[in-house]
């Protein structure tokens, strides 16, 4: 499997993942690509992501924009992610 992703009916892009086999090669853009076809067809305006820093500037590059630096907790460990949205336009 070269990578996966997903997103709900209300925008919210939960999870995509390439394998490092994978990285490089276009897949993450053909994920969010289906994840925006797919959420247009469902009629939903906006989308949503909780997007790590490493993973940031791909997000922007494809049109997502910062709404807040978040700093969750987690098992005791506080991280760094960047909650993003991208106003979906029709094609």
């Amino acid at each position: 499997m070269a990578g996966f992703s997903d997103v709900t009916v209300d925008g919210d892009l939960d999870m995509m993942f390439v394998s490092p086999r994978h990285q490089r090669r276009g897949v993450a853009q053909q994920l969010l690509a289906c994840v925006k076809a797919q959420s247009r067809s469902n009629g939903t305006p906006t989308l949503y992501a909780n997007v790590s820093i490493a993973a940031r500037p791909f997000f922007e590059r494809f049109g997502f924009r910062v709404e807040a630096e978040q700093h969750p907790v987690l098992r005791g460990v506080m991280l760094s992610n960047y909650k993003m949205r991208k106003v979906l336009r029709n094609p």
